[in-house]
């Protein structure tokens, strides 16, 4: 891939600059990380990154009888208290790096493949992103990191969980009123049938009550089954919005659209290198997300530091660091370890 970025530096000098490379992640989330793309980005300062989540009581019958005064006892008719199902949740920051080295002869010599500096600086931070994206998408529990061990952010996958692991993952475990039900997770290994589908869908509006932006991220082998065996899913020229950074954009795309009896659900497929699969090949992995209870807490966005050259040519490195922040567990879905055979 060989795309043009102006350079605030010259080969050789500004030793240690660091550039931000804002353009570069604008025009490859969307192809290469589709599901950092749709994420709301947002900036964090901590390693540990906090943040609050509630919920809304059951509807009760609360008909008032005439001539009677609000009770605020603790016998009262009705509870006074709006905060009590208010919970932290959290999740640990990831650093993530890459390195470039261009030697003098590459970086002098012309040749039918582009391996000057501009290219490898190209190169790194597109496989960063995709690197980001596999963090994203994982199973990973979190990690916080120490001298030997490094700090990972809880993936998509395990909190996307109704029997999450509480005892290796270092972030505070999720609490019981906002686990995603088992009637939203499909992995019993068994065909993924259109009215399986749209149970999940049923199971996330009856946590959710209201209607969503709904995205179903899937890999290769299950976008081609919903495709090929869905009578509700239809292909269509659509506009998929995408949280860049520096501000939000909405890309024309050829989805997949479901429409099923709670919404339509738009399809993308994801980066087979970045999902996670139920073994090897069966690139059986999906996500029903709504981006509004997702988000991206960025420590250090991506960007560039050149280091010195000591004689053997220039070199440097690409970093970034973040975290997955998760707003309601209960209101996404999963689909793994499905026969696709069928």
């Amino acid at each position: 891939m060989a795309l043009s970025f102006d350079k605030s530096y010259e080969n050789g000098g500004l030793a240690s600059n660091r550039e931000e490379l804002l353009d570069l992640t604008t025009v490859l989330s969307p192809r290469q990380a589709p599901i950092y793309g749709l994420l709301p980005k947002q900036k964090v300062t901590a390693d540990l990154v906090e943040w609050t989540v509630d919920t809304l009581r059951d509807p009760a019958d609360v008909a008032v009888v005439e001539g009677i005064d609000v009770d605020f006892s603790a016998g009262g008719s009705t509870n006074a208290e709006q905060f009590n199902k208010v919970a932290r949740l959290d999740n640990r920051v990831e650093h993530f790096r890459d390195q470039f080295l261009v030697s003098k002869k590459q970086e002098v010599y012309d040749s039918v493949t582009p391996v000057k500096l501009q290219q490898a600086e190209e190169k790194a931070a597109s496989q960063l992103l995709r690197d980001i994206e596999k963090s994203i998408a994982s199973d990973n529990v979190a990690k916080a990191g120490n001298g030997s061990t490094a700090g990972k952010s809880r993936g998509l996958g395990e909190w996307i969980n109704n029997s999450p692991d509480t005892t290796n993952d270092q972030a505070t475990d999720i609490p019981t009123d906002f686990l995603t039900p088992t009637t939203s997770i499909k992995e019993d290994a068994s065909t993924l049938t259109e009215s399986e589908f749209a149970g999940l869908l049923g199971s996330i509006f009856n946590e959710v009550g209201e209607m969503q932006d709904l995205h179903l991220v899937a890999d290769t082998a299950l976008r081609n089954h919903i495709v090929d065996s869905f009578t509700r899913a239809d292909s269509t020229s659509t506009a998929v919005r995408y949280n860049l950074d520096g501000g939000a954009a909405s890309v024309e795309y050829n989805v997949e659209m479901f429409r099923g009896p709670f919404g339509i659900v738009k399809i993308i497929t994801a980066n087979p290198k970045c999902m996670p699969e139920s073994a090897a090949g069966k690139h059986d992995r999906g996500y029903i997300i709504d981006p509004n209870l997702l988000g991206w807490g960025e420590a250090l966005s991506m960007g560039s530091t050149m280091l010195e050259d000591r004689g053997a040519g220039p070199r440097g490195y690409i970093d970034a660091m973040g975290t997955l922040i998760c707003k309601g567990p209960n209101g996404l879905g999963k689909i793994t370890d499905i026969d696709l055979a069928s």
